[in-house]
């Protein structure tokens, strides 16, 4: 995967990054752990799982938040953004998850997949055979996100996730 983590001065891809995080090579063991050892890799793997992912916001033109999650060779999307402000007509918050590999350009393609969140619950039923697919181009400011048309289709009249997400947080 090659999420990039800063600037292209420096460029350095998220998977190079966690490599260097690890053990070195040299360092790794040369066995497979053992049984016992199980309990004491699990804090271990949890932290490293947390580091394989990035938060992002947008404040305009409604307020959004987005995450990234490294699943193996795909990245999870977690988009939660607030309706296009309307006055009585605002639409409630929009949840969506996607999943998707990140291409040759840093551009992932995230097909929404079902999911039960905190303020929205899809099914595969709700999805249908032909899952919006959603864009993120990942870049050293932020992230910015392309909708098909996966807002229209399952958030309120007025939603957006479309549109530029600063980072939150500065990384490594």
């Amino acid at each position: 995967m090659r999420l990039n983590l800063i600037p292209a001065s420096g460029a350095l891809t998220l998977a190079a990054a966690l490599m260097a995080c690890g053990p070195a090579p040299a360092e790794a063991p040369a066995a497979a752990p053992k049984a016992d050892d199980a309990a004491a890799a699990a804090p271990a793997t949890a932290a490293a799982a947390a580091e394989r992912s990035a938060d992002f916001r947008r404040t305009d033109p409604a307020q959004a938040d987005l995450k990234l999650i490294e699943e193996g060779a795909e990245w999870r999307v977690l988009i939660r953004a607030g309706g296009l402000p309307n006055g009585g007509a605002t639409a409630a918050d929009c949840e969506l998850q996607a999943r998707g590999a990140q291409d040759r350009d840093d551009v992932i393609h995230a097909k929404v997949i079902p999911f039960e969140g905190e303020v929205n619950e899809l099914t595969a039923a709700d999805i249908g055979a032909d899952a919006p697919v959603v864009k993120v181009r990942v870049g050293p400011e932020g992230a910015f996100v392309e909708d098909s048309t996966a807002a229209n289709r399952f958030c309120g009249m007025g939603s957006d996730i479309s549109g530029f997400y600063s980072r939150t947080q500065t990384p490594d």
